[in-house]
């Protein structure tokens, strides 16, 4: 005798699952970046993004604006410009249509603003790049430390992760062409 179960429909199996997370999970990474900041003795979380424009072969030569919306009892605001130099790992990438994957340590410096304050910063930024020579896409971690200009203000130190999304070259046009 032959006993048959109920059919009960597809079940949802763990691959699926983890790839709909893996996918959600790095889309909020791209959208909001976590940021802790060390300011006068507290420790304040927030959310940060940046975007940069590169120029050079990959981009490596890089101009930055950053926006952070801190959490600190007030809603603070800070913003950035910068400019970062990226140490592509990688030695034997080509300009190409194509995305590179490298390991990249970025040097940079720029100027700091929460509206009422300013000052200036150097930056250290390690992370894995994606980049072709029109694209840049860097999960990565940063630490900078914020030098303010006035005495009396309290200098920053702050930490993020997440991911930076760039264009590269938006006005030079590399002529990559392929060989048939």
């Amino acid at each position: 005798m032959q006993v048959s179960l109920p059919y009960r429909g597809n079940p949802v199996s763990p691959a699926n699952s983890f790839t709909g997370f893996s996918i959600g999970a790095g889309i909020l990474l791209y959208l909001i970046n976590p940021i802790i900041v060390y300011e006068d003795k507290k420790i304040y979380a927030g959310l940060t993004k940046e975007f940069s424009v590169g120029f050079g072969n990959f981009g490596e030569h890089r101009a930055a604006l950053e926006y952070s919306f801190l959490f600190t009892g007030n809603i603070s605001h800070h913003a950035r410009l910068s400019y970062k130099y990226d140490l592509l790992f990688k030695k034997n990438i080509e300009p190409s249509h194509t995305l590179q994957g490298t390991s990249v340590l970025s040097l940079g410096a720029g100027y700091f603003t929460d509206f009422q304050k300013n000052g200036i910063f150097p930056e250290l930024t390690y992370g894995y790049s994606l980049r072709n020579h029109k694209l840049l896409i860097y999960p990565n971690v940063k630490i900078r430390y914020t030098f303010m200009f006035r005495k009396d203000d309290f200098n920053i130190m702050d930490f993020s992760f997440g991911v930076i999304l760039g264009v590269a070259n938006p006005f030079i046009d590399m002529k990559i062409k392929r060989d048939y």
